[in-house]
């Protein structure tokens, strides 16, 4: 729970520049918030000695820290009468920050609102790690992942059409998560499904056959003219049940692997192929391409 829409006057700051715990120098990504989380406990055990309570911490999308410990609005009913000091959850929240132990890795907190304490990270624990992990490799603050080896299926667009902008985003998208991973020493398995066997694809190839007899001029298409046919096929599929007999045909063909049908796909494809590895070698991507 976040309290972003708070008044300042309603916070209050207290740092935590104190020598850090020797098993938090040590500390990996995926264990900070479980680090954050026994500090949290040993100030629940000073503020509510007498209660079990667990730690409610969580990532802060207040805008006022890094972390966010939920626990006074549910603790203070239970502790108001034998905590008579503590009058509203607000002080509640105050005192659990006021007994978190020093920690090199927190900056500073503050409390908002109803007792919300926002936990803001040390910028100069952080600065160090990174600087550890540029030094040292990734091993030395990496998340422990469960996975060895991950397959991202990115890209993907479009045979006989030009890319668009969908699909720049799904290649940035999934190019960032394969570095990300690969920094990582995951091996990453990059696939780019591309290819079409359906009717669409059996409508343009026969509009092809038709529109070049001979199929020499077809294979030396740029992709604009290919997506061009494609709108020409698509009407005529549409508008002639002739052709669209012929379009469906075409596919079954195409599907049993005939080789006039099959050597037309692969000239299509290789006609998008190139226009694509344009995009990719200037984005600087790599993919490897997986057809039906």
């Amino acid at each position: 729970m976040t309290m972003g829409g708070e008044a300042a006057s309603t916070s209050s700051s207290t740092p935590h520049s104190q020598p850090l715990e020797t098993e938090a120098t040590q500390c990996r990504v995926e264990s900070v918030k479980r680090h954050l989380s026994r500090l949290v406990v040993k100030s629940l055990c000073a503020v509510a000695a007498d209660f079990d309570v667990e730690p409610m911490l969580e990532v802060s999308k207040s805008g006022f820290g890094d972390y966010q410990c939920n626990n006074a609005m549910s603790l203070f009913p239970r502790i108001r009468e034998s905590a008579t000091n503590l009058g509203n959850p607000n002080a509640v929240g105050q005192a659990i920050a006021d007994n978190l132990p020093p920690s090199r890795i927190v900056e500073s907190t503050s409390v908002v609102g109803p007792g919300y304490v926002n936990i803001v990270l040390s910028s100069d624990w952080i600065a160090q790690r990174i600087q550890d992990m540029l030094i040292h490799g990734i091993e030395s603050w990496s998340p422990i992942l469960p996975v060895k080896r991950v397959v991202l299926d990115f890209s993907s667009p479009n045979i006989a059409k030009e890319m668009h902008v969908g699909h720049i985003r799904s290649t940035i998208i999934g190019d960032t998560l394969a570095r990300i991973f690969e920094f990582a020493n995951i091996e990453v398995l990059r696939r780019n499904h591309v290819g079409d066997w359906g009717t669409q694809f059996g409508m343009l190839i026969q509009f092809l056959f038709e529109k070049f007899p001979n199929g020499e001029e077809a294979a030396n298409q740029a992709i604009g003219d290919l997506q061009s046919f494609y709108r020409d096929a698509k009407k005529k599929f549409d508008e002639n049940p002739d052709f669209k007999g012929r379009a469906q045909q075409a596919v079954v063909r195409l599907q049993r692997g005939e080789d006039r049908y099959l050597a037309a796909w692969k000239s299509i494809c290789q006609i998008s192929r190139n226009e694509f590895d344009l995009v990719y070698k200037r984005l600087n991507v790599e993919l490897e391409e997986k057809w039906p």
